[in-house]
């Protein structure tokens, strides 16, 4: 099959599942998400093994029982988040503001009034896109974004994501983009957990090193804005969104140190609440891919 005739049928699939999804109610909707997600655990046991290697890299004292039950439930999750993006273009700013609370937001209001913008970075943890969604409804919103291989599966989430008020900067033009946003005070949303690969800094998460962008520290530290972290948190059907202040490192005078010490910051605060909520979190990415290039010594 052919890649164009791939993502024809992709897209065509999945406008003509949302379209019949959207007919049920939400309720019954997470329901077939949870039996989805434990179809693709128990049977089809899609990236299983990636999901219990980092769990169990990352939880070494926890009992095979209980990776078991967090591992069951990131599926859960994740299915259920996506089950919910599809009703979001249902929800106007009043349903999004009833079904999401925020705890922390004078940070935004701070950095509001300090004329700067922000950065916010967040995580593949929760339903990041309602996170993204619920902050778009009280202030300027942009989302720094790459290209899917399916540009019209791509093209139908951003449209879902513009029609909330948010703006999309390109990742190809982000260093233009990103500066223009802070410099007009508006916040730039970044989710910053994934393998950077050659292009990242090493930080620490979990015990092991772990390449990560470089882009939230470099531009908070270039433009002199501050970088607030943000975590979304599922609560009985319901979202509280946390924010937390990423303390900026004093200068060192190098800057990949300094970008490396600012990105070690909110990555440990990450790591604080995956702790807190192991399933919340995105186990089925090869987090730890990357490692540093080893030096051989030559002692001649």
């Amino acid at each position: 099959m052919g890649k164009k005739l791939k993502h024809f049928i992709e897209y065509y699939s999945l406008l003509i599942f949302a379209f019949l999804i959207r007919l049920i109610p939400l309720e019954f909707a997470r329901f077939k998400a949870r039996c989805l997600a434990d179809i693709a655990f128990y049977v089809l046991g899609i990236r299983r093994a990636v999901v219990f290697k980092n769990l169990a890299d990352s939880f070494p004292d926890k009992k095979l029982s209980e990776l078991k039950q967090i591992a069951r439930n990131t599926y859960r999750q994740f299915a259920t988040t996506m089950m919910e993006l599809i009703f979001t273009p249902k929800w106007n700013t009043e349903k999004v503001r009833e079904m999401v609370s925020m705890e922390g937001a004078h940070l935004l209001e701070e950095a509001k009034r300090n004329g700067k913008g922000a950065v916010l970075v967040g995580a593949h943890f929760g339903n990041w896109e309602l996170m993204g969604f619920r902050i778009a409804c009280d202030y300027p919103l942009s989302f720094v974004v790459g290209r899917q291989q399916n540009t019209k599966v791509d093209d139908l989430l951003n449209s879902y994501r513009t029609a909330k008020n948010i703006k999309l900067i390109p990742i190809k033009v982000a260093l233009r983009g990103v500066l223009q946003t802070l410099k007009n005070n508006g916040f730039i949303a970044i989710l910053a957990d994934q393998d950077a690969h050659e292009n990242g800094t090493f930080v620490n998460f979990f015990g092991r090193p772990a390449s990560t962008p470089k882009a939230p520290a470099a531009f908070a530290l270039r433009t002199g804005c501050p970088i607030i972290f943000g975590s979304i948190i599922r609560q009985n059907g319901r979202f509280v969104i946390h924010f937390d202040a990423v303390p900026r490192p004093q200068p060192s005078g190098d800057e990949e140190k300094d970008i490396q010490n600012y990105t070690q910051a909110y990555t440990a605060i990450l790591e604080r609440y995956v702790r807190k909520y192991p399933d919340h979190w995105f186990w089925l990415h090869r987090r730890w891919k990357t490692q540093p290039v080893k030096t051989v010594m030559n002692n001649g």
